[in-house]
Formats: structure tokens, sequence, C-alpha cells
């Protein structure tokens, strides 16, 4: 039976657990064996998209996601985005995408549609009950803890 690849998106600024755990579930959908490749959205897509750039640097980001064990590769996002130029070079068998990422779920769905490409897209649901499971959580809290010191 081939490998099969699985393709994670994400910002992954602030890591916690809950990236891990993402990312752990990702590469479960592909199967064993599996090889999981993760793109990393830039610093300028960031800023376009969410109206504010991420603390750490995209290049910082890739390393430290490289860094996971689950992780195969790491690789930058496109500087324009370019969801059918990723997908053509990773030729992914699975795009996974988090619980809250609607727009991209949408979007990468469309194109596969369009394009007729045998890929699934897989939503994966929110690892465990709210706390550091996400960076704009995370953000706030360390942010709270500095103004009350």
């Amino acid at each position: 039976m081939p490998r099969k690849t699985v393709l994670a998106t994400g910002v992954f600024d602030l890591l916690h657990l809950g990236h891990l755990r993402f990312l752990e579930e990702s590469k479960k959908t592909g199967g064993p064996g599996s090889k999981l490749v993760v793109v990393i959205a830039r610093d300028r897509t960031v800023r376009r998209r969410k109206g504010r750039g991420p603390i750490v640097p995209e290049d910082q980001r890739r390393e430290l996601v490289a860094a996971f064990r689950v992780v195969d590769r790491a690789i930058l996002g496109r500087e324009e985005i370019d969801l059918l130029g990723i997908l053509k070079e990773v030729r992914p068998d699975f795009v996974c995408v988090g619980y809250d990422q609607n727009e991209i779920r949408t979007a990468v769905t469309r194109l596969v549609k369009r394009e007729k490409l045998p890929v699934r897209v897989v939503r994966i649901l929110r690892f465990g009950p709210v706390g550091f499971n996400s960076s704009s959580k995370l953000k706030s809290r360390v942010a709270r803890s500095l103004s009350v010191s």
C-alpha cells in the first residue's frame, strides 16, 4: 500500500498543546506510515488576513513546527496565496484543517472539486477543554497577566 501524504496548514504562532494535538490527529488521518507536510502561513499573509502580524517570525515558526517528531516536512506558504500551487507541489491525499479554519476548508474543498483532484479535506476537531489550545487566548492571558503586575 503506497504511503499517504497529509497536508496541514496554519499560522502556528506561540506554539501550544492544541497545535501538537492538531498535527498528531492530522497525521493519523493518513494511516500508518503516512507523511505529514505542514504549510506555515507567511507573516504577510497573516497580516492581510488578521489585520496584525504574528508574534514569532515565519522562519522561526517553520523551524519550531519542523522540530515536532510527528512532522515530516514543514514549509513556508507562498508569498501570494496559491492553494493550487501548494496542492500540486505537495500532492497530498488528505488536507487537514483546524476546527477554526472554515474559510480555508471551504476554499480547498471548492478547489479540489473544480480541479477534480483526488484529495480528501478533513476537519480536525478542537483539542480538549478551553485553555491553552488557542494562540489568541494565550496572547490575551499573557497581556492580562502583564497589565495586572
